[in-house]
C-alpha cells in the first residue's frame, strides 16, 4: 500500500509553514510564505485574512510538488493557527475588515470602561468575575487582547461594520470555512473567548455572557471538537490547494493546544516552554485552577473530556530577537560576512556565549507589546537596564536571551504554585533550535530542559499526529507521545545558580518599582 500522508498547517503570527508528515510523524517536507502584519496607530495590530488563505493554498501545493506526492495518498489537511484573533465575516465569509491580531491591545481602556466597573477586586468587577470564573473557568484580562474587548471596540467605533457582521470567528475558522462551507470552531479556541460554558463540557456558547459582548450566541461558529472531520475540501479549494475535491478537513486546534500535543509533554502534570514569537509555559491536568494576579490558569485543551492545559501565555518571546536583528544590530549581510557564518542566529548564539552569564549586569525586559503573564499589565513595555560604556553588542544580545529566561521562570513558577513543582520541561518553538538559549533558560530555572526533536514543527506535528487519531490510524490520545522524539537534554549548571537566582530578583523588582511609571508613560498609547 502507497504511505499516507496529512497536510498540517501552522498558522503563525508573521506566515503559514505548511508541513507534511507522513500518519505516524514523520517529517517530509516544509513549505513557508509570508504576509505582513499592519499597525495604524499605536498598540494596533491587523491582517489581511485573505493572505492567510493565500498563503495555504500556495503552501499546501508547494509541500506536495516538493517530494512528488499523489494527491490522493493525503488522508487529510488540519490546522494550527494563532488564538484571539478577530475576524468579522458576511454570510459568504468575506471579511468585512482587516483581522484584529492577537496582539492588538486597542480595547483596553473599552474594557475598563464597559465590562471592569466598579465595585472592583483586582481591577476585576467582582461580579462579572464571578460569572466568568463560574461559567468559563477563567476570565478575559486587562490587556485588552481578549475577543470581548475587540467585538466591543468595533461595536463602539465600527457600529455599522458590527452590524453587518454574519458571525465572529477566529484565524484558523477562517481558513476552515473557506475549504469546506463550514464555519466552525475548535473547544479550544472557544474557551479563551470567554463566552463557552465549560461546566461538565457543556462547551456550549453562553448566552448571558455574551450579552456581555453586546451580541448573541447567533453570531459565532458552531463548538466541535479538535479531533473531529469538519467537512471535506471543496472542488474550488481543492484546484487551488492541489488536493482532491472531498479530502477530509481535521478542525485542529489553536496554537497552544497543538504545541502542547506536539511537546510530547502530555502526562498529567507535565510542563512545557514554547519559544515562538510569543511563548509560554503550559502542560495538561485534569483538575482546573486560576491564578488571576498572574492572568493564568487552565483553559480548553484538544482533548478537553479528559485534560485541561495549564497555561501561562508570554505575549513576546522570541520576536524580540528579531526585533534585536533588524532594529538594534547592524546589517545582517554584514555580521554574516564578519563571522562567516550563514545563519544570523548562530552568530547571535556566539556573541551571547562570548558575553557569559549574567550579562555583565545588563538587564532586559521583554514586555514589547504588554504582558499577560505574569504580569497582565498592557501598559509595560520592554528596556535594557543598567547599560554602561562597558557594555558591547554581545551584553546586549545575551541580556535579550535571559530575560526572555526570566520571564520564562516567573511563568513556570506561577503555574507550580497552582499545581506542583517539576524537575523537568520539554522545550519546542524556533527559538529551541539555539543550544545556547537551552542552556541558558536551563542555569534560570535550575530545571533539566529536553528539547524536542524538530522543536519548531511541535505545533504542526501535534495537529497532523491528532488528526491521524481522528483517522483511526493512532489509537488514542496518549498514544501520541510515542512519535515525539527528545534530541537533546539540558541539565542546570550549578556554578550559575547564585548569580542567577539574583538577577532573577531584581527582574522582578524592575517591574515591581516601575509599574505606576508604565502606566503613566503608556495609558495615552
Amino acid at each position: 500500500m502507497a504511505e499516507k500522508y496529512i497536510v498540517a498547517h501552522d498558522m503563525g503570527t508573521s506566515g503559514n509553514k505548511a508541513v507534511l508528515f507522513t500518519i505516524y510523524g514523520n517529517m517530509v517536507s516544509t513549505a513557508h510564505e509570508y504576509y505582513p502584519m499592519f499597525h495604524p496607530h499605536p498598540g494596533y495590530a491587523e491582517q489581511n485574512p485573505n493572505d492567510w488563505l493565500d498563503a495555504v493554498c500556495k503552501t499546501t501545493r508547494a509541500v506536495l510538488e516538493k517530494r512528488k506526492i499523489h494527491p490522493e495518498d493525503v488522508a487529510g489537511i488540519t490546522f494550527s493557527s494563532c488564538t484571539q484573533t478577530l475576524v468579522p465575516v458576511s454570510k459568504d465569509g468575506t471579511p468585512l475588515r482587516r483581522a484584529i491580531s492577537w496582539l492588538d491591545g486597542r480595547s483596553a481602556e473599552i474594557m475598563r470602561r464597559k465590562l471592569w466597573t466598579p465595585p472592583r477586586i483586582m481591577r476585576y468587577n467582582i461580579f462579572k468575575l464571578l460569572k466568568f470564573l463560574t461559567i468559563t473557568g477563567g476570565s478575559p484580562g486587562h490587556t485588552g487582547k481578549d475577543q470581548i474587548g475587540k467585538i466591543l471596540w468595533m461595536h463602539e467605533h465600527e457600529p455599522d461594520l458590527f452590524e453587518k457582521t454574519y458571525k465572529f470567528i477566529d484565524a484558523k475558522d477562517f481558513i476552515l470555512y473557506h475549504l469546506t462551507g463550514n464555519m466552525v470552531t475548535s473547544v479550544d479556541l472557544a474557551v479563551i473567548w470567554w463566552f463557552l460554558d465549560t461546566r461538565k463540557n457543556r462547551n456550549q456558547w453562553h448566552p448571558k455572557l455574551c450579552k456581555l459582548a453586546g451580541i448573541t450566541t447567533e453570531k459565532l461558529a458552531e463548538v466541535r471538537e479538535s479531533a473531529e472531520v469538519i467537512g471535506q475540501l471543496t472542488p474550488e479549494m481543492a484546484k487551488r490547494t492541489g488536493l482532491l475535491p472531498g479530502t477530509p478537513v481535521i478542525n485542529g486546534a489553536g496554537d497552544l493546544s497543538a504545541e502542547a500535543l506536539g511537546s510530547g509533554a502530555i502526562g498529567e502534570g507535565e510542563l512545557h516552554i514554547s519559544l515562538g514569537t510569543s511563548g509560554w509555559v503550559a502542560g495538561h491536568f485534569t483538575k482546573r485552577k486560576i491564578d488571576l494576579a498572574h492572568y493564568t490558569g487552565c483553559i480548553g485543551s484538544a482533548y478537553p473530556q479528559k485534560y485541561y492545559l495549564g497555561m501561562a501565555h508570554q505575549e513576546t518571546a522570541a520576536i524580540c530577537l528579531e526585533w534585536l536583528k533588524n532594529k538594534v544590530l547592524y546589517h545582517e549581510e554584514q555580521l554574516k560576512e564578519e563571522h562567516h557564518v550563514p545563519d544570523i542566529y548562530k552568530i547571535l548564539d556566539q556573541l551571547a556565549e562570548k558575553a557569559g552569564p549574567g550579562a555583565g549586569g545588563l538587564m532586559f525586559t521583554p514586555w514589547m507589546y504588554g504582558e499577560r503573564c505574569p504580569l497582565d499589565d498592557d501598559f509595560v513595555r520592554a528596556g535594557l537596564f543598567n547599560i554602561g560604556l562597558n557594555h558591547s553588542r554581545e551584553h546586549i544580545i545575551r541580556a535579550v536571551f535571559e530575560g526572555i529566561s526570566f520571564n520564562t521562570r516567573w511563568a513556570m513558577e506561577t503555574l507550580e504554585n497552582l499545581f506542583s513543582k517539576v524537575v523537568s520541561l520539554n522545550i519546542i518553538g524556533g527559538g529551541a533550535q539555539s543550544d545556547v538559549w537551552c542552556q541558558i533558560i536551563a542555569d534560570i530555572s535550575n530545571r533539566v530542559i529536553n528539547r524536542v526533536a524538530d522543536p519548531q514543527q511541535a505545533g504542526a506535528r501535534g495537529v497532523a499526529l491528532l488528526a491521524s487519531m481522528t483517522l483511526g490510524y493512532i489509537d488514542s490520545y496518549e498514544d501520541i507521545k510515542k512519535y515525539i522524539k527528545i534530541d537533546q537534554t539540558f541539565t542546570p549548571n550549578p556554578e550559575n545558580r547564585q548569580l542567577y537566582d539574583k538577577l532573577f530578583k531584581e527582574f522582578k523588582n524592575i517591574y515591581k518599582q516601575n509599574k505606576r511609571w508604565y502606566a503613566r508613560m503608556n495609558r495615552q498609547a
